[in-house]
Parts: C-alpha cells; structure tokens; sequence
C-alpha cells in the first residue's frame, strides 16, 4: 500500500485508500467488436497479460493502475505529457508560452491531428474536456475536478487553447496532461451519465494505437499509422485479462502470453512462472514512490527533533535493501526520488561528520540503562511500530525493529489490516512508528506529505510534520515557474529534512517488466503508474534472428 500525492497542482491519482474501501461499479451495458481486422498482419500480436478486466475505458474515470488506465494511456493523449524524469514536454501540443506572471498558458497544438475515425481534432476538443471536468455534478475522479478548478480556456483558433489561472502553478503544465476526448462523439453527455455511456466500452482517443476489439477476456489493437509521434513499429497489441495471479502465470508457463508487468517485490506465482520461460527477460523500472517510516511528530519523544534523528541514525538502510527487498531497489534518504528532475544529485544516507548511534542518542538524553535499553530520567524509550498486514511490509517491520533493538530501543510490532491500518492508524495519527509508502507523482512537489498546512483534516502530512522553515520552501518551491530556483529550494528542503529528521525514507522500489528476450524499444525512467512502461510504445521493436515485428 502506498500513499498518493493529493496535491490538486500534482498527481491525479487518488490516495491509496480509496482502492481499499470504494468498489469498481459496474459496467453498464455489453462489450462490442468492432472495425475491421488490418488487411495485412505479419505475425500475431504483442500478448502482455495484464491482472483486472476494465470496466471503463475513459480517462476521466479509470482508476490508477487499473486495465482501463493502461487502456487509456495506448489510446489517448494530453497536451502535454511527463518525461521519466518527470518534466512536461509536448504531446498534442506542439509548443507553450506563459506570461511572466505565470497566470496565461497558451498552447498551439500540432497540424494534422486526427481522432481514430478520422475526424480532425482541434482546440475545441480541448476546451470541451476541461469544461466536462469542472462541470458541477463531474462523477469523474475527483482530483481532476481539484486541479481545473479555477481555470479559465479560451480557443481563439482551432489549433491554439488560452489557460488563465487564479494563481501561479508550478506543476500546471504537468496537469495539462489530462487526456484530450472528441467532443463530437460526446458533447450530449450530461454530468450524471458517464459512468454508463457506450463511449466506454468503444473509445475513441489520438494515441499510438487504435481500439479494434473489447472483451472481458481481452482488447486488441492495433497501430494508429497517423499518430502523430510516428506510427508504432509493433503492428498490434493484445492485452489479454486475468481474474489473478494463478491463471496469469499458467498463461505464461504455458507460452500464451508474451509479457507483464511483475508485482512489487517479484516473489510470486508470476514471477516463478517467468523464470521458467527462457524467451522471456525482465526490467528493472524505478517507481516514482518510497517506503517510509513516519515517526509521529506530534506524540512525545518523537516531538524532539534530536530523538528522530538519533532514530534516523539507528538504521541501517543498506542492510533493509539486502536483506527484506533483496537488493531490489535503491537505499532511501529523502522525500525526492531519484531519478526526478528536482532530486539532489548528491542525495544520500551518509554524511561526512554525523554522529555515530551512540552520540546521537547520548545528545538526545537517552543513554543505555539495565538490560541496554535506552533511557532518560528513568523512563525507557519504548516505541510501538505498526505497519499494514502485508508479508514484505511485516517482514520490513520486524528488520527496522529489530535494528532500533540493538541500538537499545525496545519496539513492538503490530501488523494491521490494510483499510484498519490507514483508517484507524494512519488517518487519525493514531501511533507512534509505522511504516507505508507514497507515489509522488510527476510533479515531485512534497506539500501534500510534509507542509503544516496538511496535517489537519484530509491532508496527507502523516507525520505531523511542522517546521516553519520547511513549510517556506515548499510554499516557493510551488509558486515559481523558474526550474532551477527549484531545484534549489528543494535542495534546501532535503537538507532541512535531513536536519529534522520528521521521518526516515527507507527505499525507493522498483517493479519488474517481463516481456520477451528481443524487445527493443522500452525506456526507463520513472515510472509515475503502471501504465507509465507504456511511454515510449510507439517505438517497441521484437527483434528475432535479424527480424522485427
């Protein structure tokens, strides 16, 4: 389980509760097959095995990681869209420009944009989507309704769209990724009626590939010759559904399935069934995430910045990455992950000068007593660690526990139920030690987790994390649009956070592609959702005895 950015300026991706507690609807009417078979197919499909069924194929209302939202990302497109390393460059868009106060956004898209039944797609397409998602009533997921709210469009031609926002954004361009939807297929559709429109099951988009069949089992595609970042090199993809991981990986050991995207942690069925396939290799893709221990900011001792940072200086973050996620990964420092644009280059666990264990606890007051336990004015440091009931969660538990022991803390650990654990632990700052994780998003902007602002009501500030200086950085670090004062004000945010220890960033995961032995094409990066491996699509290449497919 990971926490989500819910910043309206950042990630649209819903916390990661709501997946928990609020079940997929229903899908309102029959699955179709439809168009006509390419009148020439040199070999068979790409087969990727993807774990779900859709339900509805619309980028307004496809869950995060969900089949509809790796759907989504073959067939649509925004104006802009984010590199792996997470900065916008252009899509639909061609080109921007932004007053200098940062209020006006004018983009010119590209010529000969096409829908995938030809019709021409222009700035009016645009604006009809931003305006569906401000409409009142918008069922959609609710952080696009955040993150457009306020934004005025204007369309002085077709081919260029007017943004005016009520306040500089640093991380606007990077919601101007919101996929683009043809208004003269949907321009009757009331507020109310999108969860059960027909468009769902029949999408119509601008992507790399083009829609061909949909059903509950799988959806064929095939590749769209006028997308406008060049025609696909692969002349179909199939992503075909499985109900769980049993059925996905007899799929794969029985050689029906070409790839997948691996679980995080890579230690189930799937993977076993991977290792059997000779013809099969995997990636390591970074995550756009972290696992972290918060310690409560709120709650005594841990209000005393010198406790937490003697904790900090107890774990050994390197042996966690060996021993729970067997050297998958990378070591943790700070709320920005490597591989961002706006991560320090020299981030890291160790720095010259700190204090060893013993001198940070000894500042702090807590020196080893009877038995070596830690202790101050004859109280013991006595901690209680909870985490979500999740095998490599616990097992990640018991190894930071057991390191906190031998520096002389005494620590329990209690594995919680996942809803139980967020609803009942983590939303109400309800413990002392526990451990979760957070996607950042493409914007890397870390209000949402760590400013004071956050800490009441739904703000996602788990910590309890409050420092005025902290609280200055981020607050200009998300206004400028000037990338490197950025930069730096977040460097300076790392340091702070280094500094105050509010928390301890433990790993960065990765997450395993499978696909065959002579895929060519597929970018790294980070991966900002699973849907992300799909970026660089268009230029996928199966390479066998000197031939491609």
């Amino acid at each position: 389980m990971r926490l989500r950015h819910p910043s309206p300026a950042t990630s649209r991706r819903l916390f990661a509760l709501a997946w928990l507690i609020v079940a997929t609807g229903s899908v309102a009417s029959g699955w179709f097959l439809f168009g006509r078979p390419p009148a020439s197919v040199a070999g068979r499909p790409y087969i990727e095995g993807v774990l779900g069924q859709p339900e509805r194929v619309n980028p307004l209302l496809a869950a995060p990681d969900s089949a509809d939202a790796d759907l989504v990302a073959l067939l649509f497109n925004g104006l802009t869209r984010a590199r792996g390393d997470g900065l916008p460059e252009p899509d639909l868009a061609e080109s921007w420009e932004v007053t200098p106060d940062g209020l006006r956004y004018t983009f010119r898209l590209r010529s000969a944009l096409f829908w995938h039944d030809g019709t021409a797609l222009t700035a009016a397409d645009v604006a009809f989507t931003v305006a569906k998602v401000q409409e009142p009533g918008f069922r959609g997921l609710p952080t696009l309704a955040a993150e457009w709210n306020g934004v005025t469009t204007g369309v002085p031609d077709e081919r260029t769209v007017v943004f005016t926002l009520r306040a500089p954004s640093a991380s606007f361009l990077t919601a101007a990724d919101l996929p683009v939807l043809p208004a003269h297929l949907l321009a009757n559709v009331g507020p109310a009626d999108w969860p059960d429109i027909e468009f769902n099951q029949r999408p119509v988009g601008t992507g790399p590939y083009r829609l061909r069949e949909l059903t509950r089992s799988r959806a064929l595609l095939e590749a769209n010759a006028n997308f406008h970042r060049g025609a696909p090199a692969l002349h179909a993809l199939e992503l075909r559904f499985f109900r769980d991981e049993a059925s996905l990986a007899a799929a794969i050991a029985q050689h029906q399935v070409d790839a997948t995207l691996l679980a995080p942690g890579a230690e189930g069925a799937v993977a076993r069934a991977v290792a059997t396939r000779g013809d099969m290799g995997t990636s390591e893709l970074d995550l756009a995430s972290y696992t972290v221990l918060y310690l409560n900011n709120q709650r005594a001792p841990l209000d005393e910045a010198r406790t937490r940072v003697a904790i900090a200086a107890a774990i050994d973050r390197g042996a966690l990455l060996a021993d729970v996620f067997g050297g998958r990964g990378s070591v943790g420092a700070s709320p920005l992950v490597p591989g961002s644009w706006a991560a320090s280059r020299s981030t890291g666990t160790n720095t010259s000068g700190a204090p060893t264990v013993d001198e940070a606890f000894a500042s702090a007051g807590w020196l080893r007593g009877p038995g070596g336990f830690r202790q101050r004015d004859g109280e013991r440091l006595s901690l209680t660690l909870e985490t979500n009931a999740e095998a490599t969660r616990a097992r990640l538990a018991e190894a930071v526990a057991n390191q906190l022991r031998s520096a002389g803390v005494e620590v329990d650990v209690v594995a919680v139920p996942g809803q139980q654990f967020v609803q009942q632990r983590l939303q109400p700052r309800e413990f002392q030690l526990a451990i979760f994780g957070w996607d950042t998003g493409p914007d890397p902007d870390p209000y949402g987790a760590w400013h004071t602002s956050q800490i009441t009501g739904s703000g996602r500030n788990i910590a309890g994390y409050h420092d005025p200086t902290a609280d200055a950085l981020l607050e200009r670090a998300r206004a400028t649009l000037d990338q490197v004062e950025r930069i730096e004000l977040y460097r300076q945010f790392e340091t702070r956070f280094g500094t105050e220890a509010p928390s301890v960033v433990l790993h960065y995961p990765t997450r395993a592609y499978a696909h065959p032995v002579g895929l060519r094409g597929l970018e790294g990066g980070l991966q900002f959702e699973a849907a992300s491996r799909f970026r660089a699509v268009e230029r996928w290449q199966l390479v066998s005895a000197g031939t491609s497919r």
